[in-house]
């Protein structure tokens, strides 16, 4: 009777030399680990989003010195470029989100509540005034 395949018999015979020569080899001698793709990237766990406060105003295009939010232990600012929107919340911290970009980090998006003029109740539109983002309630208008 005649043999049946799925696999071509050459591509068998490399699979039985393989089993045989691992069967041949001493416990733990034999790699423990298969090697992918992530393990080749180093897989980093540095961290690209963080929240972040700052003080004082923070012009488009203009570098801010940003504390992360929660950490305690130095270092914990870095340098990031608001490339959004003015912002100038006065003497408040202001909470924002940041990302890294290669090795820069950008300002994503401010708390638009810690902004001047907002008001959790009633209702503003948001404007540019000097070049800051802000609100201005529409009674005013």
């Amino acid at each position: 009777m005649a043999r049946g395949y799925l696999i071509g018999e050459g591509y068998r015979d490399r699979i039985d030399r393989t089993i045989t020569r691992v069967d041949g080899l001493v416990d733990g001698s034999a790699a423990t680990q298969i090697p992918t793709r992530l393990q080749e990237l180093g897989g980093s766990s540095q961290k690209v989003f963080r929240i972040c406060t700052f003080t004082g105003s923070w012009a488009i295009n203009g570098d801010k010195s940003v504390t992360f939010k929660g950490v305690t232990t130095t270092p914990n600012t870095v340098s990031a470029v608001n490339l959004v929107c003015g912002l100038n919340p006065g003497t408040v911290t202001c909470d924002v989100s940041i990302a890294k970009d290669g090795t820069a980090w950008y300002l994503v998006q401010p708390n638009l509540t810690q902004l001047p003029g907002y008001s959790g109740s009633g209702t503003q539109v948001m404007a540019i005034i000097s070049g800051n983002l802000q609100f201005i309630g529409t009674t005013a208008c």
